[in-house]
C-alpha cells in the first residue's frame, strides 16, 4: 500500500503526471532502490469511458497502450466516491496516496 499510488481523472493533465511520476519511479528512484520496484503500482482512475476524452481517439488508444506497456493499470467508467477508501466499482484500491486532477 504504502508504494500505490492512485491518479484520478484521465485528463491530459493526470495523463502527463502519471507518465512522469512512471518514468520518476522506474529510472530514477530505482537506482536507489531497486529491491522496491516489484512493489510500486499506479492506478489512473476515469470516470468516463476514455482517457482523454475531448482528443483525437488515435491519440485516446496511444495513451492507453502505452500505459498498458508500462504496468499502468487504468480503470475506466469508475468513479472515485471517497479519497479515504478508494473505491470504485466495488473494488478497493490499496493505496496511501491520491492525487486528483
Amino acid at each position: 500500500r504504502l508504494l500505490s499510488f492512485v491518479v484520478v481523472g484521465g485528463g491530459p493533465t493526470s495523463c502527463e503526471f502519471v507518465a512522469e511520476l512512471h518514468d520518476f519511479l522506474k529510472h530514477d528512484v530505482s537506482r536507489l532502490y531497486k529491491d522496491l520496484l516489484p512493489f510500486v503500482h499506479i492506478f489512473l482512475v476515469e470516470a468516463g469511458p476514455s482517457l482523454l476524452g475531448p482528443f483525437d481517439k488515435a491519440l485516446q488508444n496511444y495513451a492507453q497502450g502505452l500505459f498498458k506497456k508500462r504496468d499502468i493499470d487504468v480503470r475506466l467508467g469508475t468513479a472515485v466516491t471517497g479519497v479515504e477508501d478508494f473505491k470504485g466499482d466495488g473494488y478497493r484500491y490499496p493505496a496511501r496516496r491520491a492525487m486528483l486532477s
